[in-house]
């Protein structure tokens, strides 16, 4: 009997201390899952937090960039250009003074040049490019003006100076298509106001950073004639301006090859492209 009996009690306490350890480890799993679940919560508020933030970083930028192409650039509203389409389709052989109160007189308009392949004339061919550069121009925020929208006008270089007078134009572009006897020239070229002249004395160094600007872009994609740049005191166009002023000529249409590029729109499109880019270039850098 009493063998039984401490056998019992060795029983006993046997398995008391096994529930013990159990519950012991029980208790500690249960810390333990508990930490776990509040770590793991933790972790997952913080990766929500994060997650929220960089969303909100992301829309951030994504709104910045989507804004930046809709600025205007700044005083483009302030700005005027007027595009003058050089010639008309009935000269006028009436003759006007070459500046104020000069006594030399010339034709107040001509009809220009004739192409050598397709016969397009010059003043068409200056009103295709100039819409096309009106359009490039208005859509980068200039307020565009032309001086004649039509090929049937009688306007003297003296009416067309005026009209970029009035609006007190930032620049004033003439566009031409040039013409000569040897069919060999051809190019891309501006005519500038003369330094010494001293009716454009005041629109000089303006008239020249313009037309180096167009310059430095046309020569990328398109051949120049000579320097691409020359100087003349005897248009009565300039003299008569009262705003920095340019002629361009878009290349020579007595050149059998130029005459089929400029009267093709995909090739008048690309010029004014990087006229236009010019353009742009000069006034950015005058602002």
């Amino acid at each position: 009997m009493k063998k039984l009996a401490l056998t019992l009690i060795i029983m006993t306490l046997v398995v008391s201390s096994a529930i013990l350890i159990v519950n012991h480890q029980t208790h500690q799993g249960l810390l333990n899952n508990s930490d776990s679940n509040h770590m793991n919560s933790m972790d997952a508020a913080h990766k929500k937090e994060n997650t929220s933030n960089k969303m909100k970083k992301e829309t951030a930028t994504t709104t910045s960039k989507e804004k930046k192409p809709l600025q205007q650039k700044k005083d483009t509203k302030q700005v005027v250009i007027t595009i003058d389409p050089g010639h008309q389709k009935h000269a006028n052989t009436e003759q006007e003074p070459i500046a104020p109160g000069s006594e030399v007189r010339k034709y107040k308009a001509t009809v220009g040049s004739m192409g050598i392949i397709t016969r397009r004339p010059e003043y068409a061919i200056t009103l295709d490019a100039s819409k096309m550069l009106q359009k490039k121009l208005t859509k980068r925020g200039y307020k565009v003006i032309l001086t004649r929208n039509t090929n049937d006008v009688d306007l003297s270089n003296r009416d067309r100076a005026k009209i970029a007078n009035k609006h007190h134009s930032t620049l004033f572009i003439r566009v031409h298509a040039d013409g000569a006897e040897s069919p060999d020239a051809h190019g891309f070229s501006i005519i500038a106001p003369s330094k010494n002249n001293p009716y454009t004395k005041k629109v000089f160094k303006e008239s020249q950073k313009a037309s180096k600007s167009i310059v430095q872009y046309v020569k990328q994609d398109f051949t120049l004639y000579q320097s691409g740049i020359s100087y003349r005191s005897d248009l009565s166009g300039f003299n008569w301006s009262k705003v920095p002023v340019i002629l361009v000529e878009l290349g020579y249409i007595t050149n059998p090859q130029e005459d089929r590029n400029l009267t093709n729109p995909k090739f008048l499109e690309k010029l004014t492209t990087s006229i236009a880019q010019g353009v742009d270039h000069y006034l950015d850098e005058n602002k």
